[in-house]
């Protein structure tokens, strides 16, 4: 069920609201939200919940907060929710949204595939209401499980925790701006996917190399058929992945063969390592101080 939820993406330079203007957007969410509200009244029955619009000072904070000040960027001015009893009539909800006339879906984002780090999800859209001059109003939809809105609700708490003691920790000299910045990020964070996290630590740490990130996928895949079950710990992952280091001797020894002498592999090694350590571009001078001038002028040539 879960992987038959269709996954539309729309690119997010074309997420916006046809106005700038604050004001405007409010107008126009206030005639999404009778509209909407009501159908969706009529859909989902008892499941749909009409809250009222965004609080005036809360759309400005997110406004400042997450996207740095562009008015036409803010999507949830008018939202709505629905809570499900079970997945089946979630899945009924959701094809009566994707069905509607005068409207255009632009995002579907299945959490239920990639749960955050918490354990929540739901289905989370973003579409488009057609007004009567012809433009489209960006509104948000979220259509949740009850069983798991239950649970987020104890898990706000931690959520409370984070907000309040992120400030303490970068407190010194940042900004109000700054330090909500920050805070938008770690909670961002906290709600992506694992699968997202997991991903941007070992990309991290491929550092561009994709011969790296495909023998580290084989060697985890590995890993997980001999190990079922294991925990992976991705920060602390620091050998070299199952047949890279192979590579790399395989390579050296082609580039250098066998008629070269021990003693020029090791300043080559040397050099070579020289390079790797640095991670920066190092003078002649520096490098044959460490070297030796002999040593430096043979590799070199």
């Amino acid at each position: 069920m879960v992987n038959s939820i269709p996954l539309i993406k729309t690119p997010k330079d074309e997420l916006k609201q046809p106005s700038d203007n604050l004001d405007v957007t409010y107008q126009q969410a206030g005639i999404v939200q009778r509209v909407m509200g009501k159908r969706l009244k009529e859909g989902w029955g008892d499941a749909a919940v009409i809250p009222d619009l965004k609080k005036r000072t809360d759309a400005e904070k997110k406004i400042q907060d997450k996207y740095f000040g562009h008015n036409d960027e803010i999507k949830d001015v008018s939202r709505f929710s629905g809570k499900f009893p079970s997945f089946k009539p979630l899945l009924e909800g959701l094809n009566f949204v994707l069905n509607m006339k005068d409207i255009k879906v632009l995002n579907v984002k299945n959490k239920f595939r990639d749960p955050d780090v918490l354990g929540y999800a739901d289905i989370n859209i973003n579409a488009a209401y057609k007004l009567a001059d012809g433009t489209y109003h960006i509104f948000e939809l979220q259509l949740h499980l009850e069983a798991i809105i239950l649970v987020k609700e104890k898990v706000h708490d931690f959520y409370d925790i984070i907000r309040k003691s992120i400030p303490k920790i970068v407190g010194g000299d940042f900004t109000v701006d700054k330090t909500n910045q920050i805070k938008e990020y770690i909670l961002g964070c906290l709600r992506n996917s694992m699968v997202d996290s997991a991903v941007d630590i070992l990309l991290r740490k491929s550092g561009g190399v994709f011969l790296y990130t495909r023998l580290l996928e084989e060697s985890l895949a590995q890993h997980a058929k001999d190990f079922p079950g294991s925990k992976i710990d991705l920060l602390n992952v620091e050998a070299l992945p199952e047949g890279l280091r192979e590579f790399f001797r395989t390579n050296f020894d082609r580039i250098f063969g066998e008629v070269t002498s021990n003693t020029f592999r090791i300043e080559c090694f040397i050099f070579i390592s020289l390079i790797c350590a640095a991670q920066e571009p190092l003078t002649q001078t520096m490098v044959k101080q460490i070297m030796g001038e002999d040593a430096f002028r043979r590799v070199k040539g």
